[in-house]
Parts: C-alpha cells; sequence; structure tokens
C-alpha cells in the first residue's frame, strides 16, 4: 500500500511539473490584453463637465490574467493634468472581457481645448500556485477631440416683441422686449445687444442697445431697452426687428461665444391708438344769412381740440346739410373746408362757407313747409404731416331754421 502512495505522488508531481512547463511556455507567448477606452458626457454645469470612463479588457489568452495598479491620467492639449482616475484591478479569466467604469470630473481653465489625451497605465501577468510568476507593463493611449462637445446643447429660446408707446413730433417710443428661456444645465449670458427695425421697403427707422444679462441654467429672463421710431413706420405694413448680439456659453469653467442673430415681424401701431386722445372734442355752429341770388348762406365754424404732443393735419373736410322733417333727412346742400393745421395740445378754428340754393329749401311732397331742423355733418380725415394713415373725425350738429332770415 505504501509503494502505491508513493507512486500516485510522484505521478501527480510529474503531472504538475509538464502542466507547469506548458503554462510557462504558454506566458512566455502571452499577448498583450485588447484594451478600449471611452470617455461619454454625461452632464455639464457652469463649473464643470462629468463625463463617464469605461475601460473595457479582453484577455486573449487561453490563462487567466491579473491586472493591477490600473491608472488613467487625462490631460489637455496643453499640457496641462485634467484628471487622474484609479481603477481597481482584479483576475481576468481566460478569453473574458471585464468592464471598469468610474465618473470622470473636469474643470476646463477659461477655455475649451480641442482635444483630451488620456494614458493608460498598470501591468498585467499570470499567476501559478498562488505567486505571480511573470508580470508586463501596460501601457495604452487615446484622444478624444472636444470641438463638439456643446452641440447637444439647445441655444437659448429667445421671444421678441416692441411695445409703441407716445408719439411725439421726433417719433415714436417704443421698448424693444427680449424674453430669453435657458433650458440648459449650463449658465448663458447675452451681450453686446443691438435691435435694429425696419421696414418693408429695408428702409432703417429705428434702432436701440439693450443691456446684457446672465441667464443661469434652467431660468427665464427678459432683457428691455428703449428708442424711438421715426414716424415713417406708420405707413408700413409690418415692420422687421433684427436683434444682433453675443451668447456666452459658461461651461466647465469655461466661456464660449457664439453669435446670435434673429428676425421677428412686428406690427406697427395704429395713429389712433398712439394718440393719447383722438381729436374728438369738436363743435360746428352755423351762421346763416340769406342772399337772392345764392340762396341760403351757412357761415360753418369747425372747432377742434388736439391733446397730443404732436401736431396734426386735418384733410379732406367735407360738411353736408340735410333738412330734417318727421326724422326723415333729405340733404340740400354739400361742400368742403379747406384743410387746417393742429399745432399740438391747442385748439384749431376752421371756417367756410355752405350755400343752400332756394331751389332745394323749397318742400318735397311730404315734407313740412318749414322743416324741424336742420342737420350738419361734417367729416374729417386727421392725420400727420407726411403719412398715409389717417384717422376719421366725424361731427353733427342741428340747427333751427332760419325761417326769419328768408323774410328778415
Amino acid at each position: 500500500m505504501k509503494k502505491i502512495i508513493i507512486i500516485i505522488l510522484t505521478i501527480v508531481t510529474i503531472l504538475n511539473i509538464i502542466a507547469g512547463s506548458f503554462l510557462y511556455l504558454d506566458v512566455q507567448q502571452m499577448s498583450i490584453p485588447e484594451t478600449q477606452l471611452t470617455l461619454e458626457l454625461i452632464n455639464i454645469t457652469a463649473d464643470e463637465a462629468i463625463l463617464q470612463a469605461t475601460l473595457s479588457l479582453h484577455n486573449p489568452n487561453s490563462f487567466p490574467i491579473f491586472l493591477q495598479n490600473l491608472s488613467v491620467i487625462t490631460t489637455a492639449d496643453t499640457g496641462e493634468m485634467i484628471n487622474h482616475l484609479s481603477i481597481a484591478g482584479g483576475e481576468t479569466k481566460a478569453h473574458e472581457t471585464r468592464t471598469f467604469t468610474s465618473e470622470v470630473r473636469i474643470s476646463f481653465n477659461g477655455s475649451l481645448p480641442e482635444q483630451l489625451i488620456s494614458n493608460i497605465t498598470g501591468t498585467f501577468g499570470t499567476m501559478f500556485l498562488g505567486v505571480v510568476k511573470k508580470t508586463f507593463p501596460l501601457k495604452f493611449h487615446m484622444e478624444t477631440f472636444l470641438n463638439d462637445i456643446l452641440e447637444q446643447f439647445s441655444l437659448p429660446h429667445i421671444y421678441l416683441a416692441a411695445n409703441f408707446s407716445e408719439i411725439t413730433q421726433e417719433g415714436i417710443n417704443y421698448t424693444g422686449i427680449i424674453d430669453i428661456t435657458n433650458p440648459n444645465t449650463i449658465d448663458l449670458s447675452i451681450e453686446n445687444i443691438s435691435v435694429t427695425m425696419t421696414t418693408e421697403k429695408d428702409l432703417q427707422v429705428g434702432s436701440l442697445n439693450i443691456t446684457g444679462k446672465k441667464i443661469p441654467a434652467h431660468t427665464s429672463q427678459q432683457l428691455t431697452g428703449k428708442g424711438q421710431l421715426l414716424l415713417k413706420a406708420l405707413d408700413s405694413e409690418k415692420l422687421h426687428m433684427l436683434v444682433n448680439g453675443k451668447v456666452i456659453i459658461y461651461a466647465a469653467g469655461m466661456k464660449k461665444p457664439m453669435n446670435l442673430s434673429l428676425t421677428a415681424d412686428i406690427v406697427p401701431p395704429s395713429l389712433e391708438k398712439l394718440l393719447s386722445d383722438v381729436p374728438t372734442e369738436a363743435s360746428l355752429t352755423g351762421n346763416y344769412k340769406y342772399s337772392f341770388k345764392e340762396g341760403l348762406r351757412d357761415e360753418i365754424t369747425f372747432k377742434i381740440k388736439n391733446p397730443n404732443k404732436i401736431t396734426l393735419v386735418a384733410t379732406d373736410i367735407t360738411v353736408r346739410i340735410y333738412r330734417v322733417d318727421n326724422n326723415k333727412s333729405r340733404i340740400i346742400s354739400n361742400g368742403t373746408l379747406p384743410d387746417g393745421v393742429i399745432e399740438k395740445q391747442s385748439t384749431k378754428v376752421l371756417q367756410g362757407d355752405m350755400y343752400i340754393p332756394l331751389i332745394e329749401i323749397r318742400p318735397h311732397l311730404g315734407e313740412r313747409f318749414i322743416p324741424d331742423q336742420l342737420k350738419v355733418v361734417l367729416q374729417s380725415n386727421i392725420t400727420i404731416q407726411g403719412l398715409n394713415q389717417t384717422i376719421w373725425v366725424g361731427v353733427v350738429g342741428y340747427q333751427d331754421f332760419p325761417f326769419h332770415r328768408l323774410f328778415g
């Protein structure tokens, strides 16, 4: 029995020696692990960029290998070290792939480098009977280009508007409004903002500058600036509002400027809405005199008040006189008054003569011998000198028929 045990131990020893010899020969021909490193951007804030580093190691050998002292050093293209990452190693079985992941936080110093350079170092080897028998240095180099790192972030959502307020002899006062929403995880600022207003015929009618502002992540801000439009803008069907400026992106400790240019169509205000008070505070009087040759002459006096801070012009003034019988009216005369300039914040008196031929005064069938009243209707367009836009003003006055003038 003792002899059999000795024989078995001898055979096992020989087999171990033979297996160790073959393993030794395999180790001498050991292949370097296939290594792959990826850097994926997870999030970015004004202070730092957060990336996920994924290191994949594939063991192409027919025996397990042992990885240790794994280190990833990332530098910018300027040579400045951005991050130093240590990764725990361990055993990788034959033909097995192991994946190591870790979070990398990067902060740039004022500007975005064109690329990041990552160097992976460490050792790998194999173990026999619990003892590391052979080790080899592991070195790996990878470049990550960052030119498009910010492309996944949206430009701010921008809404343009204009609020027109007062009209004066010099122009139309208005406020340019820019509403900005920053949907990103990074801070933005808008700087060097200029606004130009042009008509559909590309005539510039106004401009202004707006003070810039910082828009933190996930917030909205409103920027405003005051300017003045030329009066000619009122004759346009629409105004083009062009905004130019710069968007500054604050990301991972750096500032990146981007040009900003956008337009919006603005409907110009109506003259009626701009005036503080439409000049309808008007009065109409008549002074009648009889002429055998011309009939009844009515001296029309049209008084109109302008409370605004701009000079207005009354044009196309028409006057119609009606005789009224039992609530029915018939036109018996029509004419015009000369145009008149209504100075700002003043009252203007316009006068003119209207003639009513005697044949028109005679009653028609169904009318009374003497009409109940005379109705005088005055209509005028109010505008600003040089503009096409007008405001219609109408005044109606009733007067007793001047019967005594016919026989007085």
